[in-house]
């Protein structure tokens, strides 16, 4: 192996180390976030097969567990308040409602305007053009 190599392998060393570091941690995070959603998905589906198919107590059980979970643990307070705003926001992104057929109109007219202040400003540069 030549110097050169040799040199290159410990100049980019430091920068492979890091990259894996990276790496790693967008592993975890990634895997993490994986994880919390599988969480409430069975979550959900538990909650969901309760009500459908078990006796009341156990559904009473499970939302009291929950409950007692939320009270306590500000982690699994937080986690779950972040969810259901993620949740929700395609939901409040169209609430209370948009007239489509208003938006483009609108959207329309304002172009128009737009396109007839740019002839006119055109019309006076060349006007202006003409005199001087």
């Amino acid at each position: 192996m030549s110097v050169q190599q040799t040199a290159i392998r410990i100049a980019t060393f430091p920068f492979r180390v890091l990259w894996f570091l990276i790496l790693s941690a967008n592993f975890l995070v990634v895997s993490a976030a994986c994880v919390l959603i599988a969480a409430f998905v069975a979550y959900a589906l538990a909650l969901t097969i309760s009500y459908l198919f078990f006796p009341t107590e156990w559904t009473r059980g499970l939302w009291e567990w929950v409950a007692s979970l939320y009270a306590h643990s500000a982690w699994f307070k937080g986690v779950t308040i972040t969810f259901f705003v993620l949740l929700l926001l395609p939901i409040l992104k169209l609430w209370p409602g948009n007239d489509l057929k208003a938006d483009t109109a609108r959207e329309r007219e304002a172009m128009r305007i737009n396109d007839d202040l740019i002839a006119a400003r055109r019309r006076t540069q060349d006007q202006a053009k003409l005199r001087g």
